[in-house]
């Protein structure tokens, strides 16, 4: 009887790759975002997916460094995100107040940016790890 159960759990470990959601599996991401032509600090990217297999749970982020570099997370940070269209959300809270007791200011960002209905940007992360095309807000 051991054996059989044995021999149950190692089938069901190898198997569990083969039935993986395609969601789950993410691949690198990596990009870069400007703003008026100058790299942005500090953003909050979020993609919104556009294909209909990925569940609303699924929102691959990232915060941009001091050079506007990103890298994508979706189940931990900068681990990737799934194959797929999205769109792309940015937000920016300027650090504001007195430097003993800074607090985020209100998004600086045209608020078009900020919702699914109405930004612009666009991304595509591919399997192959594509690096991710500059992200640009006038």
């Amino acid at each position: 009887m051991r054996i059989i159960l044995l021999l149950m759990a190692v089938l069901s470990t190898g198997c569990a790759e083969e039935f993986r959601a395609p969601w789950e599996t993410v691949y690198p991401a990596k990009g870069l975002l400007h703003h008026q032509g100058r790299p942005l600090a500090g953003a909050q990217i979020t993609l919104i997916p556009e294909e209909d297999y990925i569940p609303e749970h699924v929102r691959p982020s990232a915060t941009t460094k001091d050079d506007g570099t990103f890298e994508l997370g979706t189940y931990s940070n900068a681990d990737g995100a799934p194959a797929g269209d999205y769109k792309v959300l940015v937000l920016h809270y300027p650090v504001t107040g007195p430097k003993e007791s800074p607090s985020p200011g209100p998004n600086d960002l045209p608020p078009r940016y900020a919702r699914r209905e109405t930004t612009p940007l666009k991304l595509s992360v591919s399997a192959e790890g594509a690096p991710l095309p500059p992200l640009d807000i006038p």
